[in-house]
């Protein structure tokens, strides 16, 4: 049994960019080519996470994480940019095989964060 929530996912939908790189390469006359981005633009809605799951999972998210509900079937590790701010994809939610509305949460891409 698969829940049909893509209409109503329609009414609340934003715009949103996959961002992609892609690897490097040689041409045909043996120049590299460096990676470069590759920007995808999408719809989806993202909401900010819940106290509830931002408290239970141990500290894990915060308030700049949100949670994405799209169509579109993303990676875990695809980077997203909404409103000027980047997000990780984390792919953890069974839902997605129910439904025709995916769901995701987004981890928010910190400049302080170690790489």
């Amino acid at each position: 049994m698969r829940f049909r929530f893509r209409g109503t996912l329609r009414k609340y939908e934003r715009p949103y960019t996959l961002i992609r790189e892609i690897d490097g390469y040689y041409d045909s006359v043996g120049v590299y080519q460096p990676p470069e981005a590759q920007n995808t633009p999408l719809r989806g809605s993202i909401q900010p996470l819940g106290d509830k799951l931002t408290q239970s999972d141990g500290g894990r998210y915060t308030e700049d994480d949100r949670l994405l509900l799209t169509t579109f079937r993303h990676q875990s590790g695809d980077v997203v940019e909404h409103e000027g701010k980047q997000y990780t994809v984390e792919t953890d939610s069974d839902w997605n095989q129910y439904s025709d509305v995916n769901e995701y949460k987004l981890k928010r891409v910190s400049t302080h964060d170690p790489v």
